[in-house]
């Protein structure tokens, strides 16, 4: 980080890991796992 004169601190400020990881070449990046993992069911039982 330091010497590629990155700031930890600004990325952490804007919340922005992706960037900070791909300058540092440490991003990972899995592929499609084809799975629905935001799926979501909801039962109301009153």
């Amino acid at each position: 980080m330091k010497a590629q004169g990155l700031q930890p601190q600004a990325y952490l400020d804007n919340n922005d890991a992706t960037t900070f990881f791909e300058a540092t070449g440490d991003l990972l990046q899995p592929g499609p796992t084809l799975a629905n993992v935001n799926g979501i069911r909801v039962i109301l039982v009153e």
